[in-house]
């Protein structure tokens, strides 16, 4: 579920996502930490405490910031590799 979440967000990085879940716990930490953040957001979405959304919103972003990172460099990687 995990991996079929994250593609839904990224899903030009299909292949990178199944790669780096099954092979990096830290990769896969912050992939589960922004899935979090998201529907904590999603949730938060019905309330009006714009304080905390305000936080939720900068952290996902900033996990999102941190997942392209690594998507990208896995991508490199491989494109590295078939040349």
């Amino acid at each position: 579920m995990l991996d079929s979440d994250l593609i839904a967000n990224f899903p030009e990085y299909k292949k990178e996502i199944s790669i780096l879940l099954a092979q990096d716990s830290d990769f896969k930490e912050v992939a589960e930490d922004f899935l979090f953040c998201k529907k904590e957001l999603e949730r938060l979405s019905l309330k009006s405490n714009t304080d905390l959304k305000q936080q939720y919103l900068k952290t996902l972003e900033e996990l999102k910031e941190e997942l392209i990172i690594r998507l990208r460099q896995d991508y490199n990687k491989e494109l590295i590799k078939s040349e």
